[in-house]
């Protein structure tokens, strides 16, 4: 493994990306503290018709820091967040990493057993909880099974919704809530505070002075499913998180000038919940690291439309989102309303899966910002490669090149000991099928962005994370890949998705994509299924059809569209028309749920 790694993406890099960057190596609290004297005035949330500036939000940020040091939390505690995006996670994030404490944040529907796995894995000694998923998950259970936890923080949505909307809401049912005197004040050794109160608690702040090493002290454990087995806490450092920042604005402001224009003035898209890496990093840390609004949705609104009615009011200039939610504002009929009516909005990031080529055109057409698909992971951060704003340089179906000062190579997927080649060709389609075997296999990553390692998890870490002979720390992924001639990466799938079927490995995101262009499809997952006749694995797609052509076409025609556009080792042998595809809170197709069935 000693080999130098190619970098043919430098001569495909847009214009003013530097292949490499001066970092500031800060605190996630240091580049909050900076946002807050650069911008004091400018409103720092916009939460259902509340907002506060970057100067109030300083303030409760530091009152609530004063209040968990008063209740015992310092340097490498952890606490637990379990609640959506609302102002309440954006105060409590920066006030635990001030203190040099680690936030671990929770998937708020995570039910009991999921929380207790993950506060005992975390050794949590706090939990921060919305009411509403307390009295769904937590009431009546044994806490004690949390044996580290000593203190919970309870918190309601319509704190801080306007005091007219809280009651109708509530009223109405729109706002979930437990009543407040139902709240307990103690459960078994475990105390209860009230969020509201340790503000006023933490009055005049007084945020004791924590030293911390960014490059070392882990700010935030995100947890992942991985490929197998039980979840694994990601140990992010700060620097991690805050390099991973500032690689972002660098080739967004460098690519598309407003955003860099509008810091401390423009919108940040808060739809991804913040309990995933991606809406984390991308969405609040890059937001408060531009100066930006952070636009909060506790979930997306019913009507997707209604995130553009949003952008558009709030002066929205960037957002991140995965490509199923992009689609359905584009279904929404009522998108159409806001059609060049957009004058702020610039920039949106695609991940999680791949984006569909006519999905980024309608959604682009829509609102004139402009989109691009992007790849990472929570232990990268998650940004590894961004694809080119620039239309003559977007290269459709890839994520794009490495960002600055990250490296990526492709290794054998048996052992991982063998460095491939870079495959010869600038487009997938131009590679013979038996050839391209040669180019493909595990993608590996190097950069400031790769975490420590995994929490509690020594052998799971020695997996992922390997060092060559340059003494250089690459993250293993387990994501199927090749690079092309111009340093374009190009995801196969995950290892453990791959379908071989009658001796090929076929990958279900590149059927996934050739699916998507018939126009009745809304949404696919395609994925292994057991073969007819008892051996080995057959292809099967799983699709749902737009409303428009719902009942205009059958399971057997859309075979037949396949079979004639789709090569013959990997189109689909079955197909099945469903009402909705399973997914996850951030909007990835569920693929194991739909090959259990």
């Amino acid at each position: 493994m000693s080999e130098d790694i190619p970098k043919p993406w430098l001569k495909s890099y847009p214009e003013g990306v530097q292949e490499s960057l001066e970092y500031s190596w800060m605190s996630l609290g240091e580049m909050f503290d900076k946002t807050v004297t650069e911008f004091p005035n400018s409103q720092a949330i916009s939460f259902e018709g509340w907002s506060c500036t970057y100067s109030q939000l300083n303030e409760m940020v530091d009152k609530f820091a004063t209040a968990l040091s008063k209740m015992g939390v310092g340097k490498g505690d952890v606490v637990a967040v379990d609640i959506p995006n609302i102002p309440q996670f954006v105060i409590a994030y920066y006030a635990t990493v001030k203190l040099g404490a680690i936030i671990n944040p929770i998937i708020p529907l995570h039910k009991f057993v999921e929380i207790v796995y993950q506060v005992n894995d975390a050794k949590s000694k706090v939990l921060i909880i919305l009411d509403a998923l307390y009295e769904g998950y937590l009431q009546g259970k044994d806490l004690s099974k949390m044996d580290t936890l000593e203190h919970v923080i309870m918190t309601g949505i319509g704190e801080y919704l306007p005091k007219i909307k809280a009651i109708l809401g509530k009223l109405l049912g729109k706002v979930p809530y437990m009543k407040e005197k139902l709240w307990p004040d103690k459960v078994g050794e475990i105390q209860f505070h009230k969020f509201q109160n340790l503000l006023e608690e933490g009055t005049p702040p007084n945020v004791p002075n924590v030293d911390i090493n960014a490059k070392e002290d882990v700010g935030t454990l995100i947890y992942t499913g991985g490929t197998t087995g039980v979840p694994k806490g990601v140990k992010l450092s700060h620097a991690n998180l805050i390099c991973n920042a500032e690689q972002a604005v660098e080739w967004l402001y460098s690519q598309v000038p407003k955003t860099r224009e509008l810091r401390g003035k423009g919108g940040s898209g808060c739809v991804i919940p913040f309990g995933h890496v991606f809406g984390l990093s991308t969405a609040m840390n890059l937001g408060v690291y531009s100066g930006y609004k952070l636009i909060l949705f506790p979930s997306p609104p019913e009507k997707r439309s209604d995130i553009l009615k949003k952008l558009l009011n709030e002066d929205a200039v960037y957002m991140p989102a995965v490509p199923t939610l992009y689609n359905q504002i584009n279904q929404d009929a009522d998108s159409e309303k806001y059609k060049g009516k957009f004058e702020t909005l610039a920039a949106c990031l695609s991940g999680g899966s791949s984006l569909p080529p006519e999905v980024k055109r309608k959604f682009e057409a829509l609102t004139g910002a402009l989109i691009i698909e992007g790849y990472g992971a929570s232990e990268t951060a998650p940004i590894v490669t961004g694809n080119v704003f620039e239309e003559e340089k977007y290269k459709l179906g890839s994520p794009g090149l490495p960002v600055s000062d990250t490296l990526i190579k492709i290794m054998d997927v048996e052992e991982g000991t063998e460095m491939l080649p870079i495959c010869p060709h600038m487009n997938c389609d131009d590679c013979d099928p038996e050839e391209s075997e040669k180019y493909i296999g595990e993608l590996c990553v190097n950069g400031p962005q790769i975490m420590l390692g995994y929490y509690g998890k020594p052998k799971a870490t020695e997996r992922a994370l390997r060092k060559d002979s340059k003494g250089r720390i690459w993250y293993y992924t387990s994501d199927i890949a090749c690079i092309d001639a111009e340093g374009y990466l190009h995801i196969k799938d995950r290892k453990r998705d791959m379908i071989k079927y009658k001796g090929h490995g076929v990958f279900p995101a590149e059927v996934e994509n050739l699916i998507y262009q018939h126009p009745a499809v809304n949404e696919v997952g395609v994925v292994g299924a057991p073969h007819p006749s008892g051996v080995g694995e057959t292809i099967k797609a799983y699709i749902s059809i737009k409303p428009d052509y719902q009942g205009k076409i059958t399971e057997e025609e859309m075979l037949e569209w396949c079979k004639e556009n789709i090569s013959p080792y990997k189109y689909p042998r079955e197909i099945q028309f469903i009402e909705e595809l399973p997914k996850t809170l951030v909007g990835k197709i569920k693929r194991r749920e739909l090959k259990e069935e």
